[in-house]
């Protein structure tokens, strides 16, 4: 049986990490949508922020999964949208994300450059490094991908070798952390879709950690930073963990 979703406490003002008169950036918890669908309508980021500054207008830059936290830009302003819209999916916006994954990386820092396609039909996305080898009805789908990866710690747990890493999705793709990592045999521990579903996890331990940019508006250096939401004994813990059979 999959685990129960995080059900955190919508307090939407308690999730800022930066704001100015034309952009807000907040540490989304796990559990709670960027924007509306999936029955998410009035408990997703877009409308709690627009019941919280009273702006209709107000929308998410970029979005992140429903079960990941962390780091996630909203404009006030639509000319800080337009701006901050154009760099997005590009270098000119830095997002550093940190996960734990099952596996050991031969290499300490590496890129994965492998072309995504997604299937509306199941809502999962493929990587191939050889797009000849995606089926002809995806085939013309696919878009160029590319993620960057650092190991920051190596760990033994009963279920293997783990690490953890920091990762810089250098395309916006949907899904595409998830996807690059389970294509480089180094799946996200907690994500039965992508990774490993494991006993005592509720949520992948996938985290958007940091997001920088140069400011559309006022042309200044901006980083906004959330720390993880797992305890520092979250990773000790698991030398009880197992992995969940399929």
């Amino acid at each position: 049986m999959k685990p129960a979703p995080p059900s955190p406490a919508l307090e939407f003002a308690s999730w800022i990490v930066w704001e100015d008169e034309w952009l807000v950036a907040v540490d989304k918890p796990a559990g709670v949508l960027s924007q509306g669908g999936e029955g998410g309508a009035g408990r997703n980021l877009v409308d709690l922020a627009r019941a919280h500054y009273g702006l209709p207008a107000m929308g998410v830059l970029h979005r992140i999964d429903r079960n990941v936290s962390g780091v996630v830009l909203l404009a006030k302003d639509p000319r800080a949208a337009r701006g901050l819209s154009e760099m997005m999916g590009t270098d000119a916006i830095e997002r550093v994300y940190v996960a734990v994954v099952l596996g050991s990386p031969e290499r300490e820092a590496f890129d994965i450059d492998a072309s995504l396609v997604k299937d509306a039909r199941v809502n999962e996305v493929t990587a191939f490094a050889d797009p000849s080898a995606a089926p002809p009805g995806l085939r013309e789908l696919l878009k160029l991908a590319r993620t960057s990866v650092a190991v920051t710690r190596r760990f033994r747990a009963p279920i293997g070798e783990c690490a953890v890493l920091d990762v810089r999705p250098r395309t916006g793709r949907s899904h595409q952390i998830r996807a690059h990592l389970k294509f480089a045999r180094l799946p996200i521990l907690g994500d039965p879709k992508y990774g490993v579903a494991v006993d005592g996890l509720r949520r992948p331990l996938l985290h958007a950690g940091r997001v920088g940019f140069t400011h559309p508006m006022t042309q200044q250096a901006v980083e906004c930073v959330a720390s993880v939401p797992w305890a520092d004994g979250t990773l000790v813990k698991m030398r009880a963990l197992r992995l969940r059979r399929r």
